[in-house]
């Protein structure tokens, strides 16, 4: 196929936004997180050991059927189950497409110029989802090209020839990357910190921190719940990291809030009507 077959692959791409265009909502783990959690499937043990247990019981002086409700919640946040989502992150069907297309454009450029491996070529296009394709038949255009590169020592025509394929099949590839990444958050963070303080507001303490500005080792934000969310995230960490103590203030102070709806919530007069207006 000469070069000017190529630059109809422009056209071809126009026709897969010609459906009516949608987002999906993926489940995404590691977004905007830096933190390595201890993925698994826990179940009702929790994900604390007995060790933990009786560590973080005996070192802040909490009930130890608290700390066990603990590990069954953190168990919960932690848990990698695929019909599990956390970290639900828009994906829009139009953009994911066109950002898919480019990037399979220039590993075609590439693997014809011969500037790259069939090693690296088969991991970058083992990073592209065959999300939107339309048919069961071309959902498996990338997993034959990915079979064929396995064992590949050079890149031959057919998996050029298979690469283009790909590029004119409309929806065949897409790059799942979200759609705005200023509102994706890591919420498996946000749902341990929550745990610790329901299980530190069940004991009875207080949901504080304290606030220092004299340069002090450990932070500005300090105090005995603090301290608490620190143990206990770098027992689920691997290796053990800790939360920057402003991020523990955030989501405490979120916490608090949220508890506070609750209780209006819960106090609030009855609307106006009845039930069967």
């Amino acid at each position: 196929m000469s070069a000017n077959a190529d630059s109809g692959l422009k056209d071809n791409r126009d026709a897969a936004h010609t459906e009516v265009d949608y987002s999906v909502y993926p489940h995404m783990d590691g977004i905007k997180c830096s933190m390595s959690w201890k993925l698994g499937s826990y179940g009702e043990r929790g994900a604390l050991s007995d060790d933990m247990i009786g560590s973080l019981a005996e070192r802040f002086g909490l009930p130890t059927k608290l700390i066990r409700e603990l590990s069954v919640l953190l168990g919960n946040c932690l848990n990698n189950d695929d019909d599990i989502a956390i970290n639900l992150t828009e994906v829009r069907r139009s953009q994911a497409i066109v950002r898919g297309q480019k990037h399979l454009k220039t590993l075609l450029r590439e693997a014809k110029r011969g500037t790259i491996t069939t090693q690296e070529l088969r991991n970058a296009l083992g990073s592209l989802s065959t999300y939107f394709v339309s048919t069961p038949e071309d959902a498996d255009l990338l997993p034959q090209v990915l079979d064929k590169l396995e064992t590949a020592t050079t890149l031959t025509q057919d998996v050029i020839d298979d690469i283009r394929h790909i590029l004119v099949t409309p929806g065949e590839i897409a790059e799942m990357s979200p759609r705005d990444k200023r509102f994706s958050r890591d919420k498996r963070r946000q749902y341990i910190v929550e745990s610790c303080c329901y299980i530190w507001k069940d004991a009875g303490r207080p949901l504080t921190y304290t606030t220092y500005s004299d340069g002090r080792p450990g932070g500005q934000r300090q105090g005995p719940l603090v301290n608490f969310i620190q143990a206990v995230v770098k027992m689920i960490t691997e290796p053990g990291q800790i939360l920057s103590g402003e991020t523990i203030r955030v989501d405490i102070d979120g916490f608090r809030d949220k508890l506070e709806r609750e209780e209006q919530e819960r106090w609030a007069p009855p609307e106006l009507g009845n039930q069967y207006t």
